[in-house]
């Protein structure tokens, strides 16, 4: 199964729709999720590009929303689910997007999750917040499921540090790279792994680079090895 998750900013019904639906066919995933979709015509285009594909879509009051789409398949039965408790009870965030995949007894749970954006303390704390979620959305499926149920969460988790108590280098009270270590034995303790990709960075807008992307999986999980990195690391995640 080939997934692909994909933070298109401010994606709207524009000149946008034709280049990202091109790349997604290029790509050819059987799941994909776009986040920051600004609105219901990214639906019906979509549909317009994908016709065999069924979409979802999250329902907030944020204006940026996750679009979730899947390929028809008869082997699986997919059920999607809005996870409003990752907004942190905080209506200016994104729900998370939960698609569940049920083949005979065995279930694979898809996070796709938009994480609060910010170097203040305000957005950290909702980033730890959301990943605590995750957590114990993990623990949920091991007491429900067994041995028969799976996690994968992935998205833009926005690991970009904390400032304190203004935006100078002197200031940086957790860096970024920290924090993506903390999430990452964090992760372990949930019996989840912190995915290799390709790259580090999945973020450049030409000036700044980024590492604010990722997947976690649930430890029993084989993932494909798509080659090695140039430290000559496998990696399982393209960038």
């Amino acid at each position: 199964m080939h997934l692909l998750s994909w933070n298109v900013e401010h994606f709207k019904n524009g000149t946008k729709i034709k280049p990202v639906a091109d790349l997604i066919k290029k790509a050819n995933p059987d799941i994909f999720a776009l986040y920051e979709a600004e609105n219901l015509d990214v639906l019906s285009l979509m549909r317009d590009h994908f016709s065999t594909y069924s979409f979802h879509i999250t329902d907030s009051q944020e204006v940026q929303e996750v679009l979730v789409g899947y390929r028809t398949n008869s082997t699986y039965q997919a059920t999607f689910t809005q996870k409003r408790e990752f907004n942190a009870y905080n209506p200016s965030l994104k729900s998370g997007a939960l698609l569940t995949l049920r083949k005979q007894q065995q279930y694979l749970n898809l996070l796709f999750l938009h994480t609060d954006s910010g170097t203040d303390a305000p957005a950290f704390g909702n980033r730890a917040e959301m990943f605590d979620k995750v957590w114990k959305l993990k623990e949920a499926i091991d007491r429900l499921a067994g041995s028969g149920g799976h996690l994968i969460a992935t998205g833009d988790f926005n690991t970009m540090g904390l400032y304190f108590p203004t935006k100078s280098k002197r200031n940086e009270a957790v860096l970024a790279d920290w924090k993506i270590a903390l999430l990452g034995d964090a992760a372990k303790k949930a019996k989840l792994s912190l995915i290799t990709k390709e790259f580090d960075p999945t973020f450049n807008n030409g000036s700044l680079e980024s590492n604010l992307d990722h997947v976690l999986a649930r430890e029993e999980l084989t993932l494909k090895s798509l080659g090695k990195r140039a430290d000559d690391t496998p990696f399982h995640v393209a960038v």
